[in-house]
């Protein structure tokens, strides 16, 4: 091998080596292998901050730390992102963050611990209010599916306390349904939905449960919609597509979508959308309710529905590197009240108005249902 020739391919190995550095650096790794200090990132003076009774915390086995008085009584939780293995990193270094919850597991505070990154930016983040943006939401899934924008000004630092919250929220939660004990309350969730997708399922087969749909739909909207909040969006599709699926979190909706898709090929793509969409259920009882006449919404453009189009823009938009708030481009948030937004909770008033008057008018538009429309079914094939 000539002088030339060895020299190209040190430096084709040393620029591919700088590539997966920078797509690491870029993807949160702070290698703490390579760091000799053990000096921890919090103490109990950080607690105290919050809970200023605290004399003592313990740590449990999803990872949470449990805060007690100098009596030893219980004054809430304390999750660590460090503990959690979140990290990510600002402008300057990583942003370890410490997330205080009540005994109800509701959010106190947000609070940043120590760190290197530089003091402008911490300080513009501050003057925003983005650490108080989580506080008195309870610790469940929907956090994950809170859209929460960058600070301008402060866009890298900021970013990476979003990421280093979400995925700290994310790894407690598969911890706590991992070794967390099984509630009362969590056993009757789990006993409504078997018994909701089992009715599906027979209606959808046959006719036997008929006469009684009209109090399925009322039990799809309370359970699926306003207690469980599961449902299917392109928001949720896009972060397992980009993050991989919560089996230990979120194992329940991961099974609602593989039955529809799997009935979906089988010639039934309209399941999910019938029988266990929360927004098509309202619609389905607000349409019932009302006297007025319905008529069918007919969103067409020549041969395209709406719908179409919309899903392909969201799509191009994607593909082209476009960030889109995919939880503002469906009204589904607006059954999480604490979370949603003014402008999503009158999209859903606007919905159930236009029902009084249309069929389903969001399902003419709705690009969840229409990517499950979108799957190629073995019915069709062989007709």
């Amino acid at each position: 091998m000539t002088h030339t020739n060895r020299t190209g391919s040190i430096y084709s190995y040393l620029l591919i080596f700088l590539l997966l550095l920078a797509v690491a650096i870029r993807g949160g790794a702070d290698f703490e292998w390579l760091k000799s200090s053990d000096e921890p990132v919090y103490s109990l003076s950080d607690i105290q901050q919050v809970f200023t009774g605290a004399a003592s915390f313990k740590k449990q086995i999803d990872n949470s730390l449990a805060i007690y008085n100098g009596n030893n009584k219980p004054l809430g939780y304390v999750l660590i992102s460090e503990e959690l293995d979140a990290r990510f990193q600002g402008y300057g270094g990583a942003v370890p963050l410490m997330i205080a919850l009540d005994l109800n597991k509701q959010i106190i505070s947000t609070q940043l611990l120590k760190h290197n990154e530089t003091t402008e930016f911490i300080d513009h983040v501050y003057d925003e209010k983005l650490l108080n943006t989580w506080d008195k939401l309870p610790m469940d899934t929907t956090l994950l599916a809170l859209e929460v924008d960058a600070v301008s000004g402060a866009t890298k630092s900021s970013r990476a306390i979003i990421r280093t919250f979400q995925n700290s929220v994310g790894h407690y939660l598969q911890a706590e349904q991992q070794y967390g004990s099984v509630s009362l309350l969590r056993i009757i969730q789990l006993v409504l939905l078997v018994i909701i997708l089992g009715l599906s399922l027979s209606m959808m087969l046959g006719k036997r449960f008929r006469k009684l749909y009209i109090y399925y739909l009322i039990g799809v909207v309370l359970v699926m919609g306003l207690w469980l909040k599961k449902m299917l969006s392109l928001e949720l599709l896009n972060n397992w597509l980009t993050k991989g699926l919560p089996w230990q979190s979120n194992w329940e909706l991961i099974l609602i979508l593989s039955i529809s898709l799997v009935l979906a090929i089988a010639g039934h793509k309209k399941y999910y959308c019938t029988y266990l969409c929360p927004m098509g259920a309202l619609q389905m009882l607000v349409s019932k309710v009302s006297p007025i006449k319905k008529r069918q919404l007919s969103l067409k453009i020549s041969v395209l529905t709406l719908r179409n189009i919309y899903l392909t823009f969201i799509w191009t938009s994607l593909i082209l590197g476009f960030a889109l708030p995919l939880s503002s481009l469906e009204p589904f948030i607006a059954f999480s009240f604490k979370v949603a937004s003014w402008i999503m909770l009158s999209a859903g008033g606007v919905i159930i108005l236009l029902s009084l008057f249309f069929n389903r008018p969001w399902c003419q538009l709705c690009p969840t249902g229409c990517l499950l429309d979108s799957i190629p079914s073995l019915k069709s094939n062989r007709k």
